[in-house]
């Protein structure tokens, strides 16, 4: 049978939403990658799409709102029904643990291929006693009904299955995948300009959506020193919800000099307005935010945190300082910025496109999805 004549595969795929976000757009670049190669369902959980909506349409992805909830049986037996009668040929929840109940229905379906995916290294809500209990309930449903659980570091491995055996072949780690093409070290002058940013300016930036872990604080106490120290430096912070910002950053009386954009589709053009790029998170699973920068050639200073240190390569983790420790960070940006050849050594635009090469990356995540299944 030729490739032309063979009937294409059809996955499944769970998210809560479709807003932006790192887990967000690698799925949408996902489905690009591979777009028409085979067909593709997705459901948002949340009973709502997103900004991002456009997109995944014009990837020809068939998407579908279903709030759902564990106590709510009503949109259990939807998807259930949903799953049972599209004959999907493989399913894939990346919603970590919560994907633990569906998992169990995609069983019950008789779906072949069902795997968990985990893009996040540790839990994001607050811990309680109940919360706790309900959370190692749906992690053991994934261990039980997931035919391959992947996840993009081995720090998640470890955090989420700490009992799991030990060559347990259905265990994977998969790196995030980016087009290096959209990326570019060449500056752009003119989108410095339209930001209202002088050309000769030095630009320490940010991009990441606005969320306590992204830890925005420290991002702005970098800002108030750095523009005190020198007249010529503007901050950029850039991703959804950033706007949030503007009262703490009038409060600081950096207005003008610290500009919050918000969410953006041109992402690959603001970082190259960019001199330095600063990551201060508290927590990550791999950042594409970080491989982003790193691919449009930009050195960094960034939290030393497992999944970062995992992320970039190991001569640079020099750069990497505590994600409350500005004053490090600080330093490190001024060394960068009175030696330009400094910064041009410590870019590695090179290693990241090798390392999180689109093409390959892509494909193992495409043949954890379909299994065993040619696609």
């Amino acid at each position: 049978m030729t490739t032309e004549s063979r009937v294409k595969k059809n996955f499944c795929f769970l998210l809560y939403n479709i807003d932006p976000g790192g887990l967000e757009v690698y799925l949408l670049r996902f489905f690009r990658h591979y777009q028409g190669q085979f067909r593709a369902t997705l459901i948002c959980k949340s009973g709502k799409t997103g900004a991002l909506l456009k997109g995944y349409e014009d990837a020809a992805v068939e998407v579908i709102t279903v709030r759902t909830g564990y106590m709510n049986p009503v949109s259990l037996w939807k998807i259930y029904r949903l799953l049972r009668n599209r004959k999907f040929d493989g399913i894939c929840d990346l919603t970590s643990n919560f994907g633990g109940l569906y998992m169990w229905l995609a069983r019950k379906a008789s779906i072949r291929s069902r795997v968990a995916y985990y893009g996040q290294s540790t839990n994001h809500f607050r811990s309680s006693a109940l919360k706790s209990s309900f959370d190692r309930m749906v992690n053991r449903l994934v261990y039980r009904n997931a035919t391959a659980i992947v996840l993009n570091s081995h720090t998640a491995t470890d955090n989420f299955f700490p009992y799991r055996v030990a060559g347990d072949p259905r265990f994977k780690v998969v790196y995030n995948g980016v087009d290096a093409a959209m990326f570019s070290d060449e500056k752009d002058d003119e989108m410095k300009q339209a930001l209202g940013i002088p050309v000769s300016s030095f630009v320490i930036g940010h991009t990441g959506r606005f969320d306590e872990k992204k830890n925005h604080q420290a991002v702005l106490d970098l800002a108030v020193r750095a523009c005190a120290t020198w007249d010529d430096c503007y901050v950029i912070c850039c991703g959804k919800g950033t706007e949030q910002l503007q009262e703490s950053i009038n409060r600081r009386q950096l207005d003008g000099r610290v500009l919050a954009l918000g969410y953006r589709d041109d992402v690959h053009r603001i970082l190259r307005t960019f001199d330095v790029f600063y990551f201060p998170s508290y927590t990550e699973g791999q950042p594409n935010s970080l491989i982003e920068a790193m691919m449009a050639g930009l050195p960094f200073v960034a939290s030393d945190i497992v999944p970062i240190r995992d992320t970039v390569p190991e001569h640079l983790h020099g750069q990497l300082v505590g994600p409350d420790d500005v004053g490090s960070a600080f330093h490190l940006i001024q060394r960068m910025k009175e030696d330009r050849q400094l910064r041009i050594r410590l870019s590695c635009r090179d290693w990241a496109i090798e390392a999180y090469n689109a093409n390959d990356r892509f494909r193992e995540f495409l043949e954890s999805v379909a299994g065993d299944q040619i696609v």
